[in-house]
């Protein structure tokens, strides 16, 4: 059977979608059959990954109800269906778990690029094996964070990384104050990735982390590779 997993936040704009879309591609790398579903019907997934049209009439919605949504191939062993718009039938929330118990016995993982569309979200994140959290490093952020832990199944937070992160007296202090809360939990906080102009660039070519070998690629490519292990022994 796959496993689901939710990577979160209460907050947007902290790197969501580039952190799903690195870590699937890292999957799909190691020949994993990976599935991309998102919570937000903007779909940002696409101006990462994908370099063709983005049109589509059915996606996530169709798909639950008669089996006709539209995947769209993103990579190798890399798949990404969409989601048609935010509103949702009380039938399409009740269904959604049976959709993604079928789609464990297709692929690997299912990532699940996860914005607070409450009832939806809500679903998604009994329905994870895993939960990843992303953040900044500044007060409001990590207060966010702290605050999401005590919201949902702390048993199923596997990983928290620190995104865009500056080694400012600021950014190092709100880091550390994490760090400490933490360290008697049993959850993988890794080195946090760095702000680069460098990520910047890669998005732009809709390339992936993994289609580099600089010295800032493979900073990224650790972090996620010491998620990916995690997973691969849960």
């Amino acid at each position: 059977m796959g496993k689901i997993i939710s990577i979160k936040n209460n907050k947007g704009g902290v790197g969501k979608t580039f952190f799903t879309a690195q870590l699937a591609s890292g999957l799909a790398y190691l020949e994993k059959k990976v599935l991309i579903l998102t919570s937000d019907s903007q779909n940002n997934l696409f101006n990462f990954l994908y370099d063709g049209p983005k049109q589509f009439k059915n996606g996530l919605k169709e798909e639950v109800k008669n089996g006709t949504g539209e995947y769209f191939r993103l990579r190798d062993n890399l798949f990404f269906l969409p989601l048609e718009d935010n509103k949702f039938s009380n039938q399409f929330l009740k269904d959604l778990p049976k959709f993604l118990e079928k789609c464990k016995k297709e692929y690997d993982y299912i990532l699940i690029d996860s914005t607070p569309v409450l009832k939806l979200d809500k679903v998604f994140l009994n329905e994870s094996n895993d939960i990843v959290i992303i953040g900044f490093a500044d007060e409001v952020t990590i207060e966010g964070m702290v605050n999401l832990l005590n919201e949902i199944d702390i048993k199923k937070v596997l990983s928290i990384v620190i995104n865009k992160f500056k080694p400012t007296l600021v950014q190092t202090k709100y880091y550390q104050i994490l760090k400490n809360d933490l360290k008697d939990l049993n959850i993988n906080f890794p080195e946090p990735i760095q702000n680069l102009s460098f990520i910047e660039q890669i998005l732009d070519k809709k390339k992936t982390i993994w289609e580099y070998n600089n010295k800032e690629a493979q900073a990224v490519q650790n972090v996620l590779l010491e998620i990916i292990k995690i997973l691969e022994k849960r």
